[in-house]
């Protein structure tokens, strides 16, 4: 892994480490982001773009399809691969 794909990778962790922080641990909707998005971070450790399965179950089949929410890692893991 390159030195670009990590720094996607950390500041989309970071990202996701402020909203978790600004969100209100008392509302339900809010705890339900919350898991989403620490389903989010731990794919992101790994060095894996969170797939919309992880979270939800796909009609389309087994293909997995990358959150386009982090669409510039999947762009920059792409262009490494070539």
């Amino acid at each position: 892994m390159n030195n670009k794909i990590e720094n996607l990778l950390n500041k989309h962790i970071v990202r996701l480490q402020a909203d978790i922080a600004n969100r209100d641990a008392d509302n339900p909707m809010d705890r339900e982001l919350n898991k989403t998005d620490l389903k989010n971070i731990a794919s992101l450790r790994e060095g894996r773009v969170p797939q919309y399965g992880d979270h939800i179950l796909c009609l389309l089949g087994d293909d997995e399809y990358p959150m386009r929410e982090f669409s510039d890692i999947s762009e920059e893991m792409n262009n490494a691969a070539v």
